[in-house]
């Protein structure tokens, strides 16, 4: 298999991929918020991620395994197509698309719904809560005496006092009138969504490293390490507060260094070519030698590369 051509600007643009490959990270606070038992949490986390990353680095591993630096930035494009250089089974690709259309649709309402949450508070003013006071504790729920422990009506009232807590915004969506804004606001928000899709249709891959170096690591990466330290700086360990002031520098860096050089053809796209690109124009930019123009299942082309690399 060919060889890449390891370059500082390859592997650190794969930060913007990486970040959004972990975006779901935004929805940890309101899982916290509504989950019935937080202490659980951080083992919820450690293990979820686990997976995620044993996923990626599956396919990540298998597509370089058989196709080397040629791999392209959708495996889906490409198995669907010739491009590699051989024809991939119908009923085989017919099956990522559809797992693909179904991970895709449940990472994008995932994602989405902070953004709708946030919107919501912000423009239609639901879901605002009183500050806490400096000072004062989170109320609880206050614990039955020994002796109404067996009154099922305490019982019932207590189990009815948790359920209300985290049905609150069940509830809120149940007030007259709030629902319909509520749906207008989710339609346009998609709408806006849709549009910058499709303006931007041709550089899909770069519009999701910009995405994921600027708005997911900003928000999934450094400002929660930012905040944790900030509220609980002091009862942090110096290692880990060491290790955590680096990922934020370390994402800070690549965050903006992958958002810069996405921003380009983005923004600033190249002419577009409207004339028949030679047979040899560069197809694999992470390759290097003949591997460049031709794939490699060609092996007759790199044999006569590799005797005579002048002839080409």
């Amino acid at each position: 298999l060919p060889s890449p051509a390891i370059s500082f600007k390859q592997v650190a643009t794969v930060f913007g991929n990486l970040a959004l490959a972990y975006g779901a990270g935004i929805v940890v606070p309101a899982l916290q918020r509504e989950h019935s038992d937080p202490a659980r949490m951080p083992r919820i986390i450690v293990v979820t991620l686990t997976f995620v990353s044993v996923c990626f680095m599956a396919v990540a591993i298998t597509g370089v395994s058989v196709v080397g630096c040629q791999i392209p930035g959708n495996l889906l494009f490409a198995i669907a197509g010739t491009k590699l250089g051989f024809v991939a089974s119908r009923g085989g690709v017919v099956f990522a698309f559809l797992f693909m259309q179904m991970h895709v649709t449940i990472a994008f309402s995932v994602i989405i719904f902070p953004a709708f949450y946030t919107l919501e508070r912000l423009v239609l003013g639901i879901h605002k809560t009183a500050p806490l006071v400096a000072g004062t504790s989170v109320p609880e729920l206050e614990a039955p005496v020994f002796g109404d422990m067996d009154t099922p009506m305490m019982m019932k009232d207590v189990t009815k006092g948790n359920g209300e807590h985290h049905d609150m915004d069940t509830q809120t969506y149940k007030a007259p009138g709030v629902y319909p804004k509520v749906a207008a606001l989710r339609i346009v928000v998609i709408a806006a969504c849709v549009v910058v899709a499709t303006l931007w249709e041709d550089r899909l891959l770069d519009l999701l490293d910009f995405t994921g170096a600027s708005c997911i690591a900003l928000c999934c990466m450094i400002l929660p390490i930012v905040f944790y330290l900030k509220h609980f700086g002091s009862q942090v360990s110096w290692p880990e507060r060491i290790w955590a002031v680096f990922a934020v520098v370390v994402s800070l860096a690549l965050g903006a260094y992958v958002t810069y050089e996405s921003a380009g053809p983005l923004f600033n796209p190249p002419p577009a070519s409207t004339g028949v690109p030679p047979w040899n124009a560069p197809k694999f930019p992470y390759c290097t030698g003949s591997y460049v123009n031709i794939v490699y299942t060609n092996t007759s082309y790199h044999q006569s590369f590799a005797t005579n690399p002048l002839r080409f």
